[in-house]
C-alpha cells in the first residue's frame, strides 16, 4: 500500500485554525485546573499538534485511498497500524507531560484506553475536515460535469450549426463548379474535422498531435474562405513529442476562432496566428487588430475553456493581452509511457 498525502488547501487551514481558536482555550483551562502552567502549556501543544497530525493523516492519506477501492483489506490493515502507533504516542506523550517520574508500563488495556481517548479528542476536527473535503469534492463534481455538459453541447452545436454548415458548404459549392478536384479534396477535409468532433466529443484528452490535425484540416477550410487575409503558422520544436503531451479537445479551434472573430484580415497584409507548443504548454498568439465593427461577445468560449482547465488539470491558463497582441497558453499534460517489456532470456 503506498500512501500519497493530499496537500491541504487554504480552506482547509482556515478551518483547523477556526477549530482550535475554539477548542484550544476549553481544553487549557481543563488542563490549568490540574496542573501547573507550563505543563499545561505543553500538554495544549501535544495537542493541538498529535491531533492535526492524526486527522491530516486520516483525511488527507487514508481517507482517499479508502475512496479508490483498491485492496481494502489492504487499507483496513493499514488504519489499524496507524490507530495503534497512534495511541502510543497519545498514552506516552501524555504520561511524560503529566506523569513526569513514573515508569512507563506498555499493556494492552492502556493501549486500548489510549485508542478511545485519543478518538474522542480528534473526533469532532475529523469529522469536520472530511465533511468540508466531501463538500468540496461534491462541488469540484458537479464543476467539470457542468463545464463538460457546455463542451459536449458546444461541439454538438458546431457539428450542426447553419451559419457554420452554410459557409462551408457555399465553398463547397463554388468548388464544384469551377474546380471539381478541389472539390473532392474539399469534402475530404471537412468530413475529417467533423469525424474528429464526434470521436472526441466525450474525452476530456486527446493528444496533441492529434489536436494539430485537426486545426490543419480547420485552416484548411479557413483558407477557402478568407483567401490569404489570415496566415498560419505551427511552431513544433524537434524535442516536443506531440504524441506524449495532452490537450482538452478543440482548443486550438477556439482560440483560433476567437482571433479570426475579433481582429481583421488583409489579404495585404495578412494576420498572423501562431501556434506553438512546448514541453509544457501550448500558445496561441497573433498581434491585434480589432475590427472596424464591434463584434458582440460575451467572452463565454474563453471562459468555459480557463474553467475546464482549471479542474481538469488544477492548472489555469495564462491570457496575455498588451495593445500590440493577444497570446493564450493553455497547459500541456504529460502522457505516462507505458512499461518496456524486457524479453525473456533463451533456456540454456
Amino acid at each position: 500500500m503506498e500512501l500519497q498525502l493530499q496537500r491541504p488547501g487554504r480552506s482547509d487551514m482556515l478551518l483547523v485554525l477556526v477549530y482550535w481558536l475554539l477548542a484550544a482555550p476549553i481544553i487549557f483551562f481543563s488542563y490549568s485546573q490540574q496542573y501547573a502552567l507550563g505543563r499545561a502549556l505543553a500538554g495544549i501543544g501535544y495537542t493541538v499538534v498529535l491531533d492535526s497530525a492524526a486527522v491530516y493523516l486520516l483525511v488527507f492519506g487514508f481517507l482517499p485511498l479508502a475512496l479508490t477501492r483498491r485492496n481494502p483489506l489492504v487499507v483496513l490493515a493499514g488504519l489499524v497500524v496507524f490507530v495503534l502507533i497512534d495511541a502510543h504516542f497519545y498514552w506516552a506523550g501524555y504520561e511524560l507531560l503529566f506523569r513526569t517520574g513514573q515508569p512507563l508500563h506498555w499493556s494492552a488495556l492502556r493501549i486500548l484506553y489510549a485508542v478511545m481517548q485519543h478518538t474522542q479528542s480528534y473526533g469532532m476536527m475529523g469529522i469536520l475536515l472530511a465533511g468540508k473535503r466531501y463538500a468540496d469534492v461534491q462541488r469540484s463534481l458537479l464543476q467539470t460535469q457542468k463545464a463538460q455538459t457546455e463542451s459536449e453541447l458546444r461541439n454538438l452545436k458546431a457539428q450542426i450549426d447553419p451559419h457554420f454548415l452554410f459557409n462551408n458548404l457555399n465553398v463547397l459549392r463554388g468548388l464544384i463548379q469551377q474546380d471539381p478536384a478541389e472539390a473532392n479534396e474539399y469534402l475530404g477535409r471537412f468530413a475529417n474535422l467533423y469525424r474528429f468532433l464526434i470521436r472526441h466529443k466525450d474525452d476530456d484528452f486527446v493528444p496533441l498531435a492529434d489536436e494539430l490535425r485537426f486545426v490543419d484540416e480547420f485552416v484548411y477550410l479557413l483558407r477557402h474562405r478568407f483567401g490569404t487575409a489570415y496566415d498560419f503558422r505551427t511552431e513544433l520544436p524537434d524535442y516536443v513529442d506531440a504524441t506524449r503531451l495532452l490537450v482538452v479537445p478543440g482548443t486550438v479551434q477556439l482560440l483560433v476562432e476567437n482571433a479570426i472573430k475579433h481582429n481583421a484580415g488583409d489579404e495585404d497584409a495578412p494576420l498572423l496566428i501562431t501556434i506553438r507548443a512546448t514541453a509544457t504548454s501550448l500558445t496561441v498568439a497573433h498581434p491585434r487588430r480589432p475590427k472596424r465593427t464591434a463584434i458582440d461577445s460575451l467572452g463565454t468560449g474563453l471562459a468555459n475553456l480557463r474553467e475546464r482547465y482549471r479542474l481538469l488539470t488544477q492548472q489555469e491558463i495564462v491570457v496575455t493581452n498588451t495593445p500590440a497582441t493577444f497570446a493564450v497558453a493553455v497547459p500541456l499534460l504529460a502522457q505516462a509511457r507505458p512499461a518496456v517489456l524486457q524479453p525473456l532470456a533463451a533456456a540454456v
